[in-house]
């Protein structure tokens, strides 16, 4: 009988345990630039949901994926690995399973602990808009959810506006599909609404999940696709942004001429984007789409709140990488410069005060923060930190530099004073250095500068340890 009251009150005890469980909402944005947020220094475009979570929780300035690519990040931070451990070094991520072998994801270990952890639209790859206009999965690990859950919508179909502002033609066969997705079409969709985008309806199964999973703690994965192109949104979103009134950034066609080939990206001229007012259309349509992906993150906080969810829910909100909209004339991702490497990262933890950190953060980082945050054990495969110590205090700092890669031997480390960056496996490809406190912008790469040979050495040096790691 004493047994049995023992494991009654033992029961009783996992019981509570589990009803104190925090749950996790895990938004991601596709493709989406800091630059464009508020938050990070925006004048323009707005974002007033994520402002809320900015307002209740911490900032990090500094933020860097490990690959700007979407397979091959959202490969790396949802194993908690490095791209060259995972193996996915594109968007391919058919070598993940196999590599990953035994070792848990992210929302597998949640899953492990109890939780329900449905995948909600895209947080593996999701080949945009292909996927999409099929409402299919695309190249996913079903085996990291409990649930997923696909969205199709009609991308540049959609009803409305529809305008090119680059030379890539998409084939208007509402019959076919893209095989493949791509990220170099700039098209601008101007909707009558918003209910039949993929996000909107994403953000709707959010909230239906919210309401029907009160009684068990969750970790949703909501990955929302824009602004990822086609770049779609209600017109009204438009209206907001007038091209003529858009601010761009300073393009410089000479900065091209100080970085290696190895490291340029597709720029404004091979895209065929030809004039000013193409490049204002092309951003008005960027922030449009931004504060349509916006007004669906203020959907599901709302959900949390009116559910009574907020204050024990963490809410995180990133990108897998950052996006050129015209830096060195560049445009995309897949490079290691700042706007492309870099992303917006704010983690709301129940009760704390709003805050501001500027240390250094990799993506890697988010596994065993949420998984320590949420009293589970971290894999010993794990290779990111907890960067609780800084939610707690943010002055307080817990790696020196970032690491960030565009293949086998393309290589960034970014401190708070450095940029550097290597191409190939002993930079016989060429290499970048850049000063980012007297140079934010990177126009002027002091790599083979006699005066600054030391500081090159010193990094290649620590980029060699780095590897060794893995």
């Amino acid at each position: 009988m004493k047994y049995i009251y023992m494991c009654l009150i033992l029961l009783s005890f996992e019981f509570v345990r589990a009803e104190e469980k925090k749950n996790v909402l895990f938004i991601i944005s596709d493709d989406l630039s800091s630059r464009a947020l508020p938050a990070y220094g925006n004048t323009q475009c707005k974002t007033p949901n994520i402002d809320r979570i900015v307002s209740q929780g911490t900032l990090f300035k500094n933020t860097y994926c490990q690959f700007p690519i979407c397979g091959a990040s959202r490969a790396s931070f949802m194993s908690g690995m490095y791209p060259h451990q995972t193996g996915v070094l594109s968007n391919n991520i058919s070598q993940f399973e196999k590599k990953l072998g035994s070792r848990l994801t992210m929302t597998q270990n949640f899953m492990k602990h109890g939780y329900y952890a449905p995948r909600i639209g895209k947080m593996y790859h999701m080949l945009i808009p292909g996927n999409i206009t099929e409402g299919i999965s695309g190249p996913d690990h079903p085996a990291s959810f409990s649930e997923v859950f696909n969205f199709k919508g009609d991308e540049w179909f959609s009803k409305g506006e529809v305008e090119a502002l680059c030379k890539t033609k998409l084939n208007m066969d509402k019959t076919k599909h893209y095989a493949l997705g791509f990220g170099s079409a700039f098209y601008a969709v101007k909707t009558p609404e918003g209910e039949s985008q993929p996000d909107y309806r994403a953000a709707s199964k959010a909230i239906e999940v919210i309401k029907n999973k009160k009684d068990k703690p969750f970790f949703i994965s909501l990955g929302l696709i824009r602004p990822h192109v086609p770049l779609v949104a209600p017109k009204k979103y438009f209206d907001m942004y007038p091209p003529e009134e858009m601010i761009l950034c300073e393009d410089r066609e000479e900065d091209l001429k100080d970085i290696p080939k190895a490291g340029h990206s597709k720029t404004t001229k091979k895209y065929g984007i030809q004039d000013e007012m193409t490049r204002k259309k092309i951003l008005s349509a960027y922030y449009a789409s931004v504060t349509f992906m916006d007004t669906q993150v203020g959907r599901v906080l709302d959900a949390l709140e009116e559910e009574g969810l907020r204050e024990n829910t963490i809410v995180v909100f990133t990108s897998d990488h950052g996006w050129h909209l015209g830096e060195h004339t560049f445009w995309q991702k897949m490079n290691l410069h700042e706007e492309s490497a870099q992303v917006p990262l704010i983690i709301s933890t129940p009760g704390q005060q709003p805050a501001v950190s500027t240390s250094m953060i990799e993506l890697l980082d988010l596994y065993p923060t949420l998984s320590k945050q949420c009293g589970l054990d971290v894999p010993s495969h794990v290779m990111g930190k907890d960067i609780a110590p800084i939610i707690k205090n943010p002055k307080a700092s817990i790696r020196e530099a970032a690491f960030c890669v565009t293949g086998k031997d393309k290589f960034m480390l970014r401190s708070k004073k450095w940029a550097f960056m290597q191409y190939g496996k002993n930079g016989e490809k060429g290499f970048e250095l850049y000063d980012m406190k007297k140079d934010p912008r990177q126009y002027t790469n002091l790599a083979k500068r006699i005066e600054y040979k030391e500081v090159l050495e010193q990094y290649k040096g620590i980029l060699k340890q780095k590897i060794a790691e893995f």
